[in-house]
């Protein structure tokens, strides 16, 4: 008899299970990219649609024009806000205030007229009056003269920047062929030595240092002009035939005839000693 072989037949169960599995994976997948396109659709088409409620342009052209159109707006308001700096206009506004103030000026030299009128006849009937305008002129060129005489002497007047770190405090001697001044530069009180021989005013300018330096320590700054040169000379001869341990600090500065430092500085002054050098 002959032997027969049984095989086991062939199964596809496995093989369909993959690959409906894969099939299933395929759907959820889809399914899922469905849903976000549908999403962002209909968040594109919202915003569309807010944008167009707005007057909002969608188009970049459009909105390029928008954006545009709002920025010379802006200009425009800004230029209207701002005020009027044409040089033209401010000319012609000058020339109006400076055409008034002709006018005004005008007036104000007829009114001048008129009173200088009534001045000479109130001199042809009162002929004693004229000595009185006399001296009213006379005191107004006093006044004058006066003023630009105070002006002239402040811009002679020199300031010194002394340094702070100086242990030592400055007393000033302003010395000149006149007279000495000396000075606190704490304070800025000035004292004005008596007038005398050269050597009687060092004598009288070192002891008032003393009682000055007394109170703290000090040096002597000596500011001179060139007519004090020889009183300067004796000052220095005096300091110098001090004994050495009660001798100042001395500093040195030379300014033009007719400065000063201190209101009170002598070379303004008229008087001068008698044995002061010429």
């Amino acid at each position: 008899m002959k032997c027969r072989h049984q095989t086991a037949p062939v199964s596809f169960f496995s093989f369909q299970d993959v690959l409906m599995c894969l099939i299933g994976i395929t759907i959820v997948v889809t399914m899922t990219m469905l849903l976000q396109v549908a999403k962002a659709t209909t968040d594109m088409v919202k915003s569309a649609q807010s944008s167009l409620d707005a007057g909002i342009p969608t188009a970049l052209p459009e909105r390029a024009l928008r954006d545009r159109v709002a920025s010379l707006e802006a200009a425009v308001r800004e230029a209207q806000t701002r005020p009027d700096v044409d040089p033209l206009s401010t000319r012609a506004t000058l020339r109006q205030e400076l055409r008034a103030k002709a006018a005004d000026l005008e007036s104000l030299e007829k009114q001048a007229r008129e009173l200088e009128l009534q001045l000479r006849e109130l001199l042809v009937a009162h002929p004693a009056a004229a000595s009185l305008r006399e001296l009213l002129e006379l005191t107004r060129i006093r006044d004058d003269r006066v003023a630009a005489l105070s002006t002239l002497e402040r811009k002679k007047q020199i300031t010194f920047i002394l340094d702070e770190g100086e242990p030592l405090h400055p007393i000033v001697f302003e010395i000149s062929g006149a007279r000495i001044v000396v000075s606190d530069a704490g304070d800025g009180a000035s004292t004005r030595i008596a007038a005398g021989t050269i050597a009687a005013q060092c004598i009288d300018a070192l002891k008032l240092f003393a009682v000055l330096s007394a109170q703290r320590p000090s040096y002597i700054l000596m500011i001179v002009t060139p007519s004090g040169i020889a009183m300067y000379r004796t000052l220095l001869d005096a300091i110098h035939a001090m004994p050495e341990e009660m001798r100042p600090r001395l500093g040195f500065d030379l300014i033009p005839e007719g400065s000063y430092v201190s209101p009170v500085f002598p070379s303004v002054m008229t008087d001068r000693p008698e044995d002061a050098a010429p």
